[in-house]
Formats: structure tokens, sequence, C-alpha cells
């Protein structure tokens, strides 16, 4: 795929092509296993190219393995943060690069990345006019920069006339990008419901439990016709929402995924 905005015309349009040099400008500890790297064009010193909320950059470590090892991470700014670009990255068992990221580093740090790539976005011209969003985990990101995106322009031309985010987190302690989406529960047009899988704090009003059919059919409370899904987290979780959509009648196209787990 190209690094060309895929859904709007792209004359005016920043794109720088090959490799960056990403200066890491803050680190942000999301959680004691996550952190979110704020980072700018290091010979610029600002955000050099154009995005699309959802899309991914491609990074190269070429010391970290006895050869260059290339992963892709989903930034979790949003186009509309005109100075910089970040991303979150969640530490997992075994994970090589998720885990060297957050144990080296830091403000300074130069990381070498290309793109923007990915079509997991909202599409104004095909998608419907209320996005429901399920994730779990570092899911989460994509929907955050998606969210951001969008919150202020909400039924107007180009945003979804509503937003719905289904996230599940293990407690209150991995709630990722959480000053964001805690603003966000109660902005017109918005809906941000958590589910706790090891905790139960339902007095802070999340619910408890991985994500069921239950808690997707009352949170969508019929409106089948007027939604597409976009999901993000683990398969089984994904196979979950697809399921639970197309057998309420929900076309394949309005029923998108993206895996981290690959």
């Amino acid at each position: 795929m190209t690094t060309e905005n895929i859904f709007a015309p792209t004359a005016d349009r920043r794109v720088k092509r090959g490799w960056m040099n990403l200066l890491v400008t803050r680190v942000i500890h999301e959680t004691p296993d996550t952190d979110t790297f704020i980072m700018v064009d290091a010979e610029e010193n600002k955000r050099a190219f154009d995005y699309i909320a959802g899309q991914y950059l491609t990074f190269r470590f070429d010391n970290v393995g006895d050869k260059p090892i290339v992963r892709s991470y989903t930034m979790s700014s949003s186009p509309c943060q005109a100075d910089h670009v970040a991303f979150t990255v969640k530490r997992v068992d075994h994970g090589l690069i998720s885990n060297w990221l957050c144990d080296n580093v830091r403000a300074g740090s130069i990381l070498r990345a290309r793109g923007p790539i990915g079509r997991f976005c909202y599409d104004p011209a095909h998608d419907k006019k209320h996005l429901f969003m399920i994730a779990a985990g570092s899911g989460v990101t994509p929907f955050v920069s998606i969210m951001r995106e969008h919150v202020n322009t909400i039924g107007k031309k180009g945003s979804p006339d509503k937003m719905t985010l289904l996230v599940s987190y293990r407690s209150t302690k991995d709630l990722i990008c959480w000053e964001d989406l805690n603003a966000l529960r109660n902005t017109p047009g918005c809906r941000v419901i958590v589910t706790l899988s090891r905790e139960h704090a339902e007095k802070e009003d999340f619910l408890h439990g991985r994500i069921n059919e239950s808690m997707l059919a009352d949170a969508i409370a019929g409106d089948y016709a007027n939604i597409t899904f976009m999901s993000c987290g683990p398969q089984a979780m994904m196979d979950l929402g697809r399921t639970h959509a197309t057998s309420r009648g929900v076309a394949p196209e309005h029923f998108k995924t993206e895996s981290f787990e690959s």
C-alpha cells in the first residue's frame, strides 16, 4: 500500500518518502507496563507528514537483534495534534521490540520509521454514521486516535454522527490513554464503555468481565442498520464481534478488524 491519503484529495498533503528519523521528545507512562512515545521529525523539529486517524508507522530497529527488525505500530495521536506524532506500546511476554522500547527509549532517542500506512480508518464516503468500536488492552490505540480526531466535528461533513467505544482492560491499573478516554465519556455524540476482566469497580461506572454478547447488545440497543463496526484486539474478541454483527444483518464491509497479535 502507498502512503497516500486513501479517503481524501492528496494535492496539499505532506508526505515524507523513505525512512524518517523521529526524535522522541517525551515518554508518558500510561500504566505500569505501557508507554506512549511522543515524537517529532528530527530534522524539522515538528510533525513532518500528514496521516489519517487509525493509520500506522513501520519502524526499523538495526541494533536490537543480529539483523534489522521491522515492526508496525498504530499511532495513538491524531492528525489534529499538529505538532507531534505518538504511538503507544504495551509490554508482552517474550515481546522483543515492545519490551526493548519500554526499557530503552527515552526523551532524546531517535527512532527510524516510514509511513503512514493502513486502511483501518473511518471512511466518511462509505461508512455508516454510527461508528462502533470494540477493543481490548493496547487495541484501543487506533480508536483513541480516531475519537480524538472526530470529537469536535461530530455530525459534520467527514465525521460520524455518533461514536461508541466498548473496551476491555484487566483492571483500573491497566487503563491505557485513560485521560483522553475519560474526557470523552460524557462528550455529546461520544460514548465510552469500559469493562474490567479482573476487577470489580461497578461503583466507578465500570462493567465487569470480558466483552460478551450481552455487552454488545446493550451498547448497540438495536441500532444495527446505522452502524459500522471496527474491532482491534485478541482474535477471539474480534470473532465474537463479527459474529454478533453479521447475525443481525450487518454487511461484511461494515465490520473492520485490525490484529495486534501478529
